[in-house]
């Protein structure tokens, strides 16, 4: 997947709790926004998935895990 830079203004409070988490495990700022990112989309496709559907919460939430696993195979970074 290609990237590109985007600046963003972050809470520096929020920035420094991330790396804290990360800390020890070589996970880069980049990577931990990517993260989110997609933790975000994923919740937004559950969402979006019991709005058309009238999915019961476990169905839609099978929906977001398989959107979320379909985004960390474009970017080859499945689990």
């Amino acid at each position: 997947m290609a990237t590109q830079r985007a600046p963003v203004d972050l809470d520096t409070a929020l920035i420094d709790r991330a790396r804290a988490a990360a800390r020890g495990d070589g996970t880069s700022d980049t990577q931990v926004v990517e993260d989110v990112l997609t933790i975000y989309l994923g919740l937004r496709a559950l969402d979006d998935a019991h709005a058309q559907g009238g999915l019961h919460e476990d169905e839609a939430n099978l929906v977001a895990a398989e959107e979320v696993r379909a985004f960390r195979r474009t970017r080859g970074t499945a689990v």
